[in-house]
């Protein structure tokens, strides 16, 4: 359960939180269905919901979170493009706010994590490959066959993959 959040004079508390749980559940959902820890998603829609930005230790008492998962999810949220940190002039503590755009958090997710991914399993599929002709003499003859034509298929969603990502990454704005 969220800590209350510091509603505006003229708002129902209630309400507000309401409003704030709700977009914590939701950004919390979004992240573990693209892979990416509950926490980081809380993190985001706890910064999304709010006016103003945030120190790590108010999102750690909100969203009762350790200080330490909170700063881990705000590096990689940072590392998305999701969340900016600023830092005002006599103060030693950090804020916190969220990029509200997003092609911002699809285009780092993708240099964050998919493109990387993509270019491991590149290497992974040509080891395979060179596996299968190595042992090409000892492998059944219809193993091999369905083997390669499977390695293929994979190839091919890969060489796909790379031809899309960079198109996206352009639509968008992620260079």
């Amino acid at each position: 359960m969220l800590q209350a959040p510091m509603a505006a004079a003229d708002a129902d508390p209630a309400l507000m939180a309401t409003y704030e749980e709700g977009l914590v559940a939701v950004f919390a959902d979004l992240a573990e269905m693209f892979g990416n820890p509950r926490s980081y998603g809380q993190i985001y829609g706890l910064l999304f919901s709010s006016e103003e930005p945030l120190t790590m230790e108010e999102i750690a008492r909100r969203l009762d979170i350790s200080q330490g998962s909170i700063s881990q999810g705000l590096r990689q949220l940072e590392a998305f493009g999701a969340v900016v940190k600023e830092k005002p002039d006599g103060s030693r503590q950090a804020l916190y706010s969220a990029k509200l755009e997003m092609k911002l958090l699809i285009s780092g997710f993708l240099k964050e994590r998919v493109i990387p991914r993509l270019e491991s399993t590149e290497s992974r599929i040509e080891t395979i490959r060179q596996a299968l002709e190595a042992d090409k003499h000892i492998l059944n003859e219809s193993f091999l066959e369905t083997a390669n034509h499977r390695l293929g298929r994979v190839a091919k969603w890969h060489r796909s993959a790379r031809t899309l990502l960079p198109i996206a990454r352009k639509i968008l704005g992620g260079g």
